[in-house]
């Protein structure tokens, strides 16, 4: 954006002071610029030709190659294809070594929540690879979300870099413009921009036949048992696509042996809320009567997310559950939560952590930041921000997790992943009158449940 007019048609960069603004002709923000200030050079952002303004000549010179492939990195398939088994280390020009892909991310106005959901989709190999591939079209004006976004991963990837560091700001802007400043300029629960944002890429990459890349990555399906808490004999059922998986933490214990005492459970005692037995009450739609609902898995995607439910709101304050979730980093086994009949259409069962996104500090204050598997090392490594550090594997487990993303062990170094086509049996009670209304859950309703609909 011109930083002037904040305008982003035809928009140059100072290559002295690193400036934008826009136009290179008489009476605009540049030319003035480059009177002012006695600098002549400037690149434009969109097609990397450099000028001579106010002479208005172009400026053919080997020694700008650097420049423009860094201000527009791209990769070929090769490239793209050995992302995640080729060791890459770089070194920046003040001396600063960085490794490719594992990059700090600046912190633009509270912006860590964005930054973590980010650094996690780094770790998922096919939405990576698409995006490091993507090329907007010519033939409309491109979406400016999805632009920035596959800029920005091809940014973190690029081994030239002329700083050990990335800065988000363009896809910031392109976040704060699409949702009218709700995740601008404040701090944000990632899971709500997580829900955003793969809300908003699946509607401007689905194809004809409504599938979209997210979807086939992260999208699986529950099957919901409901019934009313007076009368349980009369049991409905319905299925849900589901993007990610809530997880209810107990709640902590009231009184303490001690001050120090933090309370610890294990992920499978969370995950059996998807076994199909253990119920749920909640209250319906008026709040004139309980319901009862259980929950099991239908079909597993290549990446499932969870979501550790650490806040809540007592009307008062937010609230911020300070349990540990003990979880296994390899072969998480989601056999047993699968429904009987759909086990057949779902062979692979078995995942391994990629992503763990944790909070620190109060509920309002505190700030995130994530822990990333790096396949081509096979070494996790802490981000911050800025902050890139190596983590052993067993100070992983000990983090109050918020938010965690398994990889389905199928998943190939290049992408690929096996696409199950036998069909899951249809559900065969009948919804009967009166009760299929109940079914059709608000999106507030269904976050509650662990569900958010594509």
């Amino acid at each position: 954006l011109c930083s002037v007019s904040l305008s982003g048609e035809n928009v140059y960069v100072d290559l002295v002071d690193g400036k934008y603004f826009q136009g290179r002709g008489q009476d605009t923000h540049a030319y003035r610029h480059a009177l002012e200030k006695g600098h002549y050079v400037w690149m434009n952002v969109l097609d990397s030709k450099v000028y001579c303004i106010p002479d208005g000549y172009e400026v053919v010179d080997k020694s700008l190659e650097d420049i423009k492939y860094n201000l527009t990195p791209n990769f070929d398939e090769e490239e793209i294809e050995h992302m995640s088994t080729k060791v890459q280390y770089a070194k920046a020009l003040d001396g600063t070594d960085y490794i490719p892909g594992c990059i700090g991310l600046n912190n633009i106005k509270n912006s860590d929540y964005q930054n973590v959901i980010v650094q996690c989709l780094c770790t998922v190999i096919p939405l990576r690879n698409f995006l490091l591939a993507y090329q907007p079209p010519k033939e409309r004006k491109p979406d400016p979300v999805l632009s920035t976004l596959a800029e920005l991963f091809r940014k973190m990837y690029n081994p030239r870099n002329f700083k050990g560091l990335v800065s988000p700001h363009e896809f910031y802007q392109a976040i704060g413009k699409a949702t009218s400043k709700k995740f601008y300029a404040k701090q944000q629960d990632p899971v709500a921009f997580f829900s955003w944002l793969m809300g908003y890429l699946h509607r401007k990459l689905k194809s004809r036949e409504g599938s979209s890349m997210i979807h086939d990555v992260f999208q699986g399906e529950v099957q919901v048992k409901l019934c009313s808490a007076t009368d349980e004999a009369r049991v409905t059922e319905s299925k849900e696509k589901t993007l990610l998986l809530t997880l209810q933490l107990p709640d902590e214990p009231l009184f303490k042996d001690n001050l120090d005492f933090i309370p610890q459970v294990p992920l499978f005692n969370l995950l059996e809320k998807f076994n199909g037995e253990k119920p749920f009450e909640t209250i319906a739609k008026g709040g004139e009567s309980r319901e009862i609902r259980r929950y099991s898995l239908r079909r597993i995607p290549p990446y499932i997310v969870f979501i550790v439910k650490r806040f809540r709101n007592n009307n008062f304050f937010i609230e911020k559950n300070p349990t540990i979730v003990t979880f296994p980093m390899k072969g998480l086994d989601l056999r047993d939560y699968i429904h009987p009949d759909c086990q057949p259409a779902n062979p692979e069962t078995k995942y391994d952590l990629v992503a763990n996104v944790c909070h620190d500090g109060k509920p309002e204050k505190g700030t995130y930041k994530v822990q990333v598997f790096h396949h081509p090392t096979s070494q996790w490594f802490e981000i911050h921000d800025l902050r890139v550090s190596q983590v052993l594997p067993q100070m992983v487990v000990l983090t109050e997790s918020y938010v965690q993303v398994y990889q389905r062990q199928d998943v190939k170094t290049d992408g690929e992943f096996g696409k199950f086509e036998m069909p899951i049996p249809e559900i065969s009670t009948e919804v009967e009158t009166g009760v299929a209304a109940e079914i059709e859950m608000a999106p507030e309703d269904l976050a509650e449940a662990g569900i958010i609909i594509g």
